[in-house]
C-alpha cells in the first residue's frame, strides 16, 4: 500500500488534489494523509492565545472538509503549526510518505510556476512530489 500526503490550505484549488487521488488510485490501494499547516503570527515574540484558538479551528475545519470529501478512503488528518514546506517535509519523513500530492500555484515565473512551498517540497523531500495544475 502506497502512502499518500495531501497537504492542503483549504482553498478550492488544492482540494483538485483530492479529486486527482480519486481518478488515479483505487481506495483500497493506498494510505491516504491529508494535512494542514496553520502559520502563527507572532508580535514581540508572543502568540496571542486566541489566534491559537482561531487557528485551530479554522485549521481543523479544513481538514474536516477535506476529508469530507475523501471519506471512501477513510483518510487520517493532520494539522500542524509552522511553515508549511517544513512541517510538509517533516510529516513526509516521519510517516515513511511515498508520494505527496500538491496542486500548482496560480501565480507566473519559473519559481512561482508551481509556488514557493512546492518548490521548497520538491527540493528537500526524498520521495514522490506530483504537482497538480489548476
Amino acid at each position: 500500500m502506497k502512502k499518500i500526503l495531501v497537504p492542503i490550505d483549504g482553498s478550492e484549488r488544492s482540494m483538485k488534489s483530492l479529486e486527482f487521488i480519486k481518478g488515479l488510485f483505487p481506495k483500497d490501494t493506498i494510505e491516504l494523509t491529508i494535512m494542514h499547516v496553520q502559520e502563527l503570527v507572532f508580535m514581540n515574540g508572543m502568540m496571542i492565545i486566541n489566534e491559537f484558538e482561531n487557528s485551530k479551528q479554522l485549521g481543523q475545519r479544513i481538514v474536516d472538509v477535506a476529508s469530507e470529501r475523501m471519506k471512501e478512503y477513510s483518510p487520517k488528518t493532520y494539522l500542524s503549526f509552522g511553515y508549511a514546506g517544513e512541517e510538509i517535509i517533516k510529516k513526509s519523513r516521519d510517516d515513511d510518505t511515498d508520494i505527496i500530492v500538491m496542486t500548482k500555484s496560480t501565480k507566473r515565473g519559473l519559481t512561482k510556476m508551481i509556488g514557493s512551498v512546492a518548490t521548497f517540497v520538491v527540493k528537500h523531500t526524498k520521495c514522490i512530489v506530483m504537482i497538480i495544475p489548476e
